[in-house]
């Protein structure tokens, strides 16, 4: 995952989950993480409290909110990706490559 190198960037709840899920499967120190993709070691250490935080409030199913953009836009064009038990994600045309997969990985871990 290679980061923006602006000093200040936004980033949505999709995004700060999937930088958390990279430290945690790198096996770094949050220090050398951060370093590596050019973040704050505090922004990693606060999101993942965070993570954590929505994950025990949610019995270990996480949620992300994300806009919905099916509602407004045609529905050509749109993906539907299915998982096991049933679970589906669908994704209009144009949508953030990040936030789909960040979205597809806590789908799988359900």
């Amino acid at each position: 995952m290679k980061m923006n190198s602006r000093s200040r960037q936004c980033f949505t709840a999709a995004e700060k989950a999937e930088v958390v899920a990279a430290y945690h499967r790198s096996g770094l120190s949050q220090r050398d993480f951060a370093q590596q993709h050019n973040l704050a070691p505090s922004n990693i250490q606060r999101w993942a409290r965070q993570h954590e935080t929505v994950e025990q409030s949610q019995g270990s199913a996480p949620l992300v909110e994300v806009p919905n953009l099916l509602g407004t836009r045609p529905n050509w064009g749109a993906y539907r990706l299915h998982f096991p038990q049933g679970l589906q994600l669908e994704v209009a045309r144009g949508f953030d490559l990040g936030e789909v997969r960040a979205l597809a990985q806590l789908l799988q871990s359900l």
